[in-house]
């Protein structure tokens, strides 16, 4: 699997990524364009172009890879236009210069006027109004659209994880998500459809928060009713890939402590291992937007507990772990992604069974919302549990993170 996933590493890192300089031109042409907004970083991360594109990218090839009212308004910063705030909830952005179309936001929301055809969002006047959509349709069609997180769809990783897995996407000055995750304790395969696939049964749940203290470093929070752990993280976003960085990398420190971290219980007896340190490097590498590749080099202290009840069924009598979790998504839809990882590991490896790691996961994304539908091969969520456990049954569950600001 190892040698399969380097090879693939290998070939893609030679595909080629375009930069599209009419694209830009049409940019400079526009009446309305940004003076002060230039160069290839228009639409791309980078000033070079050729990498992924930026959020304003996403949504230009989105619209037909045409600059319509609609998208100067979805990018105030691109375009210089007038504009007219009659209240707090009410905006008109006058973003046509021909004159016939005008935009309506109210409460974030925009729609397209079309005074010529008396339409809104492309539907007659008087008839039902469809709901606001992402992104206007390939055609250029005008429809309500609503701003795009610009990390939500950033390669083929949407929100935090893989599945347990860091991708290592960074987190903004004062920016904070919320992160919820269920794996069931049934097999998938014993359940069957008569019990949902094991939705019906108990679960191990993950609650967290994620906060960026500067645009480089944040600080989260995870707790898991497994074993009442609690799990303390720091990251700091060494580089993104772009002009100067081929990768995106991220350096994450964190310690996970069961039993709340001892804080409780105090008149029994505690347990020997209360703690776990962890120290992992992320790093992925993204191509052409759409298909991205992670690795996770990661040690975890402390995770062989020394007062096992049967420690016939431990493996490994190292009292660290040394895992290299690998993961890779391919976006084959704007919102969409497929995803998975694998997690071998060395050291101490568990008890019962020594199997590394496997997830899958369908990813669907919305404005600061991603849902991930898992199927996986491990039941824990924090840094030191799911580097060591792995199981040989496949459980259900799934993600839900929420960028809140």
């Amino acid at each position: 699997m190892i040698r399969i996933f380097a090879i693939a590493v290998l070939f893609l890192s030679s595909v080629p990524a375009y930069s599209m300089p009419q694209f830009l031109q049409l940019y400079r042409s526009d009446p309305f364009r940004n003076p002060s907004v230039d160069g290839c970083q228009t639409c791309h991360m980078s000033p070079q172009g050729g990498d992924p594109r930026n959020a304003f990218g996403q949504a230009f090839e989105a619209a037909g890879e045409q600059i319509t009212p609609m998208l100067r308004a979805q990018f105030p910063d691109r375009f210089v236009y007038p504009t007219s705030r009659v209240s707090d909830a009410l905006t008109i952005h006058f973003s046509d210069p021909a004159k016939k179309q005008a935009v309506i936001e109210t409460a974030g929301v925009k729609n397209l006027i079309d005074v010529d055809k008396t339409t809104v969002n492309g539907a007659p006047a008087g008839a039902a109004t469809p709901p606001p959509t992402v992104a206007a349709s390939k055609a250029g069609t005008p429809r309500a659209e609503v701003p795009v997180d610009p990390y939500a769809r950033e390669g083929a990783f949407f929100g935090s994880n893989i599945v347990n897995l860091p991708d290592g996407k960074p987190q903004r000055a004062g920016g904070v998500d919320f992160f919820v995750g269920h794996r069931f304790s049934q097999d998938v395969a014993d359940a069957g459809l008569g019990r949902l696939f094991g939705f019906d049964s108990a679960a191990t749940v993950a609650y967290g928060v994620r906060v960026g203290v500067t645009d480089r470093l944040s600080v989260s929070v995870l707790r898991s009713n497994l074993s009442q752990t609690i799990s303390l993280g720091t990251a700091f976003q060494i580089s993104r890939q772009g002009e100067t960085a081929p990768l995106t990398t991220q350096f994450r420190l964190s310690v996970d402590g069961v039993r709340n971290f001892g804080l409780y219980d105090k008149d029994k007896t505690p347990l020997d291992r209360q703690y776990s340190p962890v120290i992992q490097i992320v790093t992925t590498r993204t191509f052409r937007d759409r298909v991205s590749f992670t690795a996770v080099p990661t040690i975890a202290f402390n995770t062989r507990e020394n007062q096992l009840v049967f420690p016939e069924f431990a493996f490994g009598n190292k009292d660290y772990t040394a895992a290299l979790g690998l993961g890779t998504g391919v976006r084959f839809l704007p919102t969409v992604s497929l995803v998975g990882e694998i997690i071998p590991r060395w050291g101490f490896r568990g008890t019962q069974l020594d199997r590394p790691g496997v997830s899958i996961g369908l990813q669907k994304s919305t404005f600061r919302h991603t849902f991930e539908l898992v199927i996986a091969r491990q039941t824990p969520m924090t840094p030191a549990q799911y580097s060591v456990n792995g199981t040989d049954k496949f459980r259900i569950g799934f993600n839900i993170y929420r960028r809140l600001r």
